[in-house]
């Protein structure tokens, strides 16, 4: 495992496997975890894929920013960017996230789409136009709560979403009603999309059935 400090300072803390010369193959994290969720996807997806996963921020071993203003969606997807930067793995990446790391990784690419090689979106949530729901209860750690507060005031990208011409991979739990009552906004916005519900999943497909997941990934990028 490695960091990288970036030029606002803040430093990520990241896992860079399988072959350089491999296409880049970059998963985002959910909240309130780290980069450890994805142990289940590193043998298999690393054999042909350079596999990065990465530490968001307030995240894992990565900076935690004190000021407030320091956490938004886009602030986010910056912070991936100029990891991809630092490491020599912007061109053709597949850049992909796991609900709050989905968000990361649709944000990305709608800000990034000419790096944007494909796109993975598990157990994904978007936002349409109507408000943000009220803040929550403060957790009391100023990155959990940076990051839950970039979540709730995220961007409405549904206007985006036709022009990512992008082949897209959408997973989800076939019992994750709210991520299920979202998807269409989402699937119908996307012009190459493909849809896989994971069989008796609730939220977290990747860990509860990762070797389905990891086939799932695997098809979509042969295919």
């Amino acid at each position: 495992m490695a960091t990288l400090e970036l030029p606002s300072g803040v430093t990520i803390h990241y896992q860079d496997r399988g072959p350089r010369d491999g296409r880049p193959l970059v998963l985002a994290h959910g909240f309130g975890v780290s980069l450890g969720m994805w142990a289940p996807q590193q043998r298999e997806l690393s054999q042909d894929y350079r596999l990065i996963t990465w530490d968001a921020r307030a995240h894992g071993d990565s900076s935690v920013p004190k000021d407030p203003a320091a956490y938004s969606m886009p602030i986010l997807a910056a912070d991936l960017h100029g990891l991809l930067e630092g490491v020599d793995a912007v061109d053709g990446a597949v850049i992909g996230g796991m609900s709050f790391g989905g968000m990361i990784a649709l944000q990305y690419a709608v800000d990034h789409p000419d790096d944007t090689y494909a796109l993975i979106l598990s157990d994904p949530s978007t936002r349409g136009p109507e408000p943000p729901r009220p803040p929550g209860e403060p957790m009391g750690d100023v990155g959990f709560d940076g990051c839950r507060e970039a979540m709730r005031t995220r961007p409405d990208l549904t206007p985006a979403l036709p022009g990512l011409h992008i082949p897209t991979l959408i997973i989800a739990g076939e019992w994750d009603e709210g991520v299920l009552a979202a998807l269409p906004r989402l699937a119908d916005g996307l012009p190459r999309r493909r849809i896989v519900r994971m069989r008796q999943c609730q939220h977290g497909t990747s860990g509860q059935r990762p070797e389905a997941w990891n086939e799932a990934v695997l098809r979509f990028q042969i295919g």
